[in-house]
């Protein structure tokens, strides 16, 4: 079966950490979300990855893992990434988002069904659909997707969870439906017309699912891929090893502190500090004399007499004697005798004592 996944957006609420890298090439939980996805789908025959911003990123993986890249030029929609399959995928085929959490064994769930169905829709329940694209059944068959209804409107508490079985009779309902309101082709707008046509539309339900859109909800979706890796449910990524609830690199340098898991410690050196749970260093980082609790700390930053929570310190950044939470910087900034809350740091702070 061939797949494909889309993986052209930018990510702008997770700015300023997407200056420099797409939200599916973000570090989380010793990995990206992106490689994540593709370990999942690797064993089928054939894989392409549509992209865009930030497209030479994905070149070095794209002979790693050995997969094809379709550029989407200017990103114009979801619908507008999936056509530009069409001279490329030969029969049905699996689209993910590759910017998502997705439970392990979604794949399998949804090949298990392609016999009944023309195409077959992941769907999450959620507290809040509206927020969503929202899916109305019936007889377990899908009718039509609602974009961001208003609230108490929606139809469901059901909404699309990025991964599809499409037959290419999609490419025929993406040709046909023009641009939305928001000025993008909408795949969500070709299953509906499918629909409308009489083809059956079969969904899956899985649970947890999450949108790593934000950064309280890209930080959620580490914590499910280090338990998924903790129990077994998922492979752990290349270069660590696992010890007890601790996923590290043998060239991480510890030194007296203390460290709390889940979490993941890339080739990076701590000293004197208290780590965890649910946090990665990424290589080449740095802490010191400092505590870090539900966080990315990413590639060359350092994090000196300081308390970092809910946050992404973004590649080069030096953080001293302050304390952080909630917070997003952009890259190579530095953060010193600073109180931040929930705020996205775009340039230097340097506060008095």
């Amino acid at each position: 079966m061939e797949v494909a996944l889309l993986a052209a957006g930018k990510g702008k609420r997770l700015l300023p950490a997407t200056e420099t890298r797409p939200k599916p090439l973000l570090p989380i939980a010793g990995s990206t979300l992106f490689e994540y996805n593709l370990l999942a789908v690797q064993d089928t025959s054939t894989i392409y990855a549509v992209v865009s911003y930030r497209r030479d990123l994905f070149s070095e993986l794209s002979k790693r893992y050995h997969f094809s890249l379709v550029d989407q030029g200017d990103p114009l929609g979801t619908g507008h990434a999936a056509l530009k399959l069409e001279n490329h995928v030969k029969e049905s085929f699996l689209l993910i988002y590759s910017d998502i959490y997705l439970p392990p064994g979604t794949k399998d769930l949804i090949t298990s069904l392609v016999d009944k169905y023309d195409h077959i829709v992941a769907v999450s329940p959620v507290d809040k659909p509206w927020e969503f694209g929202v899916i109305e059944l019936k007889d377990d068959l899908l009718m039509r997707i609602v974009e961001k209804p208003n609230r108490g409107e929606e139809p469901s508490n059901l909404v699309i969870a990025g991964a599809f079985y499409l037959s290419q009779s999609i490419f025929d309902h993406l040709r046909k439906i023009g641009f939305s309101p928001r000025g993008e082709i909408e795949l969500t707008d070709a299953l509906t017309l499918a629909a409308q046509k009489g083809e059956r539309i079969g969904i899956v339900k899985i649970s947890p699912w999450i949108d790593a859109g934000r950064p309280s909800d890209f930080l959620e979706a580490q914590k499910l891929l280090l338990q998924d890796i903790i129990t077994g449910r998922r492979k752990k990524p290349e270069n660590f090893k696992l010890e007890g609830n601790v996923l590290i690199s043998e060239r991480a340098e510890i030194i007296n502190s203390e460290i709390h898991g889940p979490l993941a410690i890339g080739r990076c050196e701590v000293i004197g500090s208290r780590l965890g749970p649910y946090t990665y260093l990424e290589d080449g980082s740095q802490v010191m004399a400092s505590k870090v609790n539900n966080s990315v700390i990413m590639n060359g930053s350092m994090v000196e007499s300081s308390e970092i929570r809910n946050s992404l310190i973004t590649d080069l950044s030096e953080i001293s004697k302050s304390e952080l939470a909630d917070v997003v910087t952009a890259s190579s900034i530095k953060v010193r005798n600073c109180h931040i809350s929930a705020m996205k740091v775009w340039g230097d702070k340097i506060c008095s004592t």
